[in-house]
């Protein structure tokens, strides 16, 4: 289950699409609004006496330079998220390792999934790992699933994650998020390898990163005649979206 924001719940209560919810909400949001409005007419009566004229012209400009000042600060705020959002930071050499790691799995015999893998297994962190793979590459994960095991015994748990199609992005977003809701405490300490998935999954695997700012890697080696020197050394470079 997605987790639900306090945006998304505001949401639903004002959603007319769901009448019970938005009818408690609209009675709610009424009373208070009224009980705000009569505090205010108090308190100024206090302040200005018994001058009828004055006391509603004063509520109606602090309601005007309210709006005001409420419109401004939301502009200025969704500008600055937007330009900051739209910058994407520099990838980084990959310095540290992580105890959770989502991998897409090519069909390639010679991907480079255990050098991604293996950059966390040597350091002793891996303790989960999502393998996403489609039918032709399933054989491939068990493979990489029995590597695992016989170097780390169960101090890692493996799961396989099947994705029907590799070129469907919507897709490729759903497995991703699967692992991340199955990982549950682990969120946060998780990095997704889009090394081995094509650029639809790559694309999915963006869009479910960048909503639960979980970095992502990638392994970089040198090519030779459009293909991957094998006999490069390979880094692993990290990036945030």
């Amino acid at each position: 289950m997605n987790r639900r924001t306090w945006r998304e719940i505001f949401e639903i209560i004002n959603d007319p699409g769901v009448p019970v919810l938005f009818l408690i909400g609209t009675m709610v949001f009424a009373i208070l609004g009224n009980a705000l409005y009569d505090l205010l007419v108090v308190i100024l009566q206090e302040v200005f006496g018994g001058e009828t004229a004055l006391l509603y012209a004063v509520i109606t400009v602090f309601s005007a330079a309210l709006l005001f000042a409420i419109t401004f600060v939301l502009w200025l705020w969704f500008n600055l998220r937007r330009r900051k959002r739209s910058r994407l930071a520099d990838a980084i050499k990959l310095d540290r390792a992580y105890p959770g790691l989502i991998l897409f799995v090519s069909a390639n015999p010679r991907g480079a999934e255990p050098a991604a893998i293996a950059h966390h297994t040597q350091a002793g962190k891996l303790r989960r790992l999502w393998l996403i793979a489609t039918n032709e590459a399933e054989k491939k994960a068990e493979q990489l699933r029995e590597q695992v095991r016989q170097k780390m015994g169960d101090a890692v748990q493996i799961s396989i994650v099947p994705l029907d199609n590799a070129y469907d992005i919507p897709a490729a977003y759903r497995a991703v998020v699967q692992a991340f809701e199955q990982a549950a405490d682990l969120l946060d300490q998780m990095i997704v390898d889009i090394t081995g998935g094509t650029k639809h999954m790559s694309a999915g695997a963006v869009l479910a990163c960048r909503e639960y700012g979980v970095p992502m890697q990638y392994v970089l080696a040198e090519m030779k005649d459009g293909k991957v020197d094998e006999r490069s050394e390979s880094e692993l470079m990290k990036v945030w979206v």
